[in-house]
């Protein structure tokens, strides 16, 4: 008889030591932001809506330098005031970064609402049960991502616009407050007003409906006053309410201490577009605590 065969019932030998789980890694905030990060990398169509962002902002920067040049041919348009014309020069291309905002809004839309439709939003839930802190690890994953392309915006618009005024001497004081204030309230307009597409996303979870909704919202506020100041006959209420759209909010914030003059005082626009963006976003994540995935 082989001593050494173990008479252990169904043991060929000895039981080997339990190894220990896996250890599983925390969740955290950071690592829900990081995730949500890549998969904004990964989604094709977000590339497609930087692109267009990109390619408007060419073909204004493009107008923009046929313009200034048939300005400039003209002798009369140029003297006396060559500083102000710069900041203009300026002001004329970020002016169209309120139009930037409706892709970006788009985009912030799409972010949330492509969860849906694909039913990824199940298993990013399993991974990240905790519904509040995916929304806003989600929410500050996108806004940061929009704010990275328009900043890339806001260099590319420097680039094309200082070779161009300094060639026609028209280069604005760039130390000075009106140009950064320019620039710094553009870029936090663009940002703000996604955070609108975004919690529109999260309350309909559509990509059509959200987009359209955030479109009206932004486009036909403007026109349903316009029509109703006519109706009304120049109603001074109807006034006072023209001065709270977005739009109009956005053009009082950016006009600061630049040459554009304002109507509301700069922190309360800024104060009014930060609860249109809640007017969105809140709701928008109580539903999303709720619902079913």
């Amino acid at each position: 008889m082989n001593a050494h065969v173990s008479h252990a019932t169904g043991t060929a030998g000895a039981a080997e030591p339990e190894q220990p789980a896996p250890a599983i890694a925390e969740v955290t905030f950071t690592r829900a932001l990081r995730a949500e990060w890549l998969k904004l990398l990964a989604l094709r169509l977000n590339w497609w809506l930087c692109a267009a962002a990109v390619a408007l902002l060419i073909v204004t920067l493009v107008a923009t330098v046929f313009s200034t040049r048939f300005l400039m041919a003209d002798a009369s348009l140029t003297g006396g005031n060559a500083p102000q014309t710069g900041l203009s020069l300026f002001e004329n291309v970020f002016s169209t970064f309120t139009l930037v905002t409706l892709l970006m809004g788009a985009l912030a839309a799409v972010a949330i609402t492509t969860e849906h439709t694909s039913g990824s939003i199940r298993s990013s839930l399993a991974a990240v049960p905790n519904r509040t802190m995916f929304f806003f690890a989600k929410l500050l994953a996108v806004l940061g991502f929009i704010g990275a392309l328009t900043a890339v915006l806001v260099v590319l618009s420097f680039v094309v616009l200082l070779p161009l005024s300094g060639f026609y001497d028209v280069l604005p004081e760039l130390l000075g407050a009106e140009i950064w204030w320019l620039v710094l309230s553009s870029w936090a307009v663009v940002v703000i007003t996604a955070a609108i597409g975004f919690g529109l996303g999260a309350l309909l979870r559509s990509t059509a409906g959200a987009v359209v909704t955030y479109c009206l919202l932004l486009f036909s506020g403007p026109i349903a006053l316009g029509l109703l100041l006519a109706v009304s006959g120049g109603a001074g209420w109807v006034t006072e309410l023209m001065r709270f759209e977005i739009f109009a909010l956005q053009r009082q914030f950016i006009a600061g201490s630049a040459s554009m003059s304002t109507d509301l005082p700069v922190p309360l626009a800024g104060l009014l577009l930060l609860v249109w963006a809640g007017a969105a976003v809140i709701p928008g994540w109580l539903v999303f605590r709720r619902r079913d995935a």
